[in-house]
């Protein structure tokens, strides 16, 4: 009689480590799948919670994508691309924070699950995956951040500068050209730039002036070339961009895309010259800036067109007196000078100036009456609002003066 066959219940005899001469257990062979499918549901649970925006949001979905990527080679063309926009965007370094907080979230979160051993070693081969993950793209992010401020650094910043007050100091052109190795056009569009943080980016809470100051240069070259002059520090400064590289249409929708780049709130007013008068010029953009930024006026840009009378207003004059007289009754009520400056930039409307000023509309209404008291002018007439606003503008630039 045969003997029965045994051939289902033998396995191959495999080599067993041991660890304190315990046999310790082999990790199966998918365990860096498995790892990889727990890293990639928890830290798409991680992006949900903390719901970040812009680039940070961007990080974290291209960090999935890497994740599961078949191997590295498909998805660093993709990386590259955006460590240089973050880059040149300056955002680098809160791009990395972001990443390092979801990464750590994600390790606690795994911390915090079953560590028996039949899991450890998922555990184990997760934590391998967060380091060559966080190891990989910080080093592509920061290394694309490094090659941009080399690049900066090569474009020479501090010889356009210079170049620039050369300019505005009315020496020779040629000689600039010589000294400093720019090419310098023949007609300018000239903006003077004043900025802020933009209130709807809390970013900018913990990123220095410097790192401003650089994404505002970065976000200009990036979008005029090397050809554009500037001086810009994190509160703004001066551009002269060549006529030839943006219509004179194209410079509102070039603040604005500037602004964006560099999560900044941009004020911005431009005048075109030549360049025999580009220092004329440049006086005469500041002084609008100067004019818009006292009056209050929205972010956005402004041409000579929209603040000529404002700007006629400023210069001295018999007239300039008289205006300055008419709002003399109020110097001693500020709160109704603020009122009547407010009224006027929200288009006369009662409701967006008590919301802007936190009062109730009545209120607005009583201090309304109190200024036609006062002045003789009523807000809601048209002829004495021509008055009105003329003489605050007279007012809002002669009283900053010494």
């Amino acid at each position: 009689m045969s003997e029965p066959t045994t051939d289902h219940l033998v396995r191959p005899r495999q080599s067993v480590r041991t660890v304190a001469n315990r046999p310790a257990p082999v990790a199966p062979v998918d365990a860096r799948d498995t790892a990889r499918a727990m890293i990639g549901r928890l830290l798409a649970r991680v992006a949900a919670d903390t719901a970040p925006a812009g680039a940070e949001r961007d990080c974290l979905r291209l960090a999935i994508e890497i994740l599961h990527a078949p191997s590295p080679r498909d998805a660093s063309a993709r990386l590259d691309d955006a460590a240089q926009t973050w880059a040149r965007d300056g955002v680098s370094i809160v791009v990395v924070g972001a990443l390092h907080a979801a990464l750590r979230e994600v390790l606690n979160r795994l911390g915090r699950a079953d560590m028996a051993s039949a899991r450890r070693h998922y555990d184990i081969a997760a934590a391998r995956l967060v380091g060559e993950l966080l190891n990989t793209m910080s080093t592509t992010i920061i290394g694309a951040c490094v090659h941009q401020f080399d690049r900066a650094e090569d474009g020479h910043p501090a010889s356009y500068e210079a170049a620039l007050s050369a300019l505005l100091e009315g020496q020779p052109v040629s000689e600039i050209e010589h000294r400093y190795g720019v090419s310098i056009s023949e007609r300018y569009r000239v903006l003077a730039l004043a900025t802020q943080p933009d209130r709807h980016s809390g970013e900018d809470d913990i990123i220095g002036k410097d790192l401003r100051a650089q994404r505002l240069r970065h976000a200009l070259s990036a979008r005029t070339g090397h050809a554009t002059l500037s001086k810009l520090s994190a509160t703004g400064g001066t551009a002269l961009i060549p006529a030839t590289e943006v219509a004179a249409t194209g410079v509102e929708h070039l603040v604005a895309e500037i602004g964006r780049a560099a999560h900044l709130s941009i004020s911005a007013t431009v005048v075109e010259a030549s360049i025999a008068d580009i220092a004329a010029a440049a006086e005469r953009a500041h002084e609008l800036l100067d004019i818009a930024q006292r009056l209050e006026l929205p972010a956005g840009l402004y041409g000579f067109d929209e603040l000529a009378l404002e700007y006629q207003l400023t210069r001295p004059g018999p007239a300039v007196a008289h205006l300055r007289a008419l709002l003399a009754p109020l110097d001693d009520h500020p709160e109704l000078l603020a009122t009547l400056r407010c009224h006027i930039a929200t288009g006369l409307n009662r409701r967006r100036t008590g919301k802007t000023l936190n009062l109730h509309p009545n209120t607005v209404d009583y201090r309304l009456r109190r200024i036609a008291e006062l002045t003789g002018f009523h807000a809601h007439r048209y002829p004495d609002l021509w008055y009105l606003r003329s003489a605050l503008v007279v007012h809002s630039v002669r009283s900053a003066r010494p």
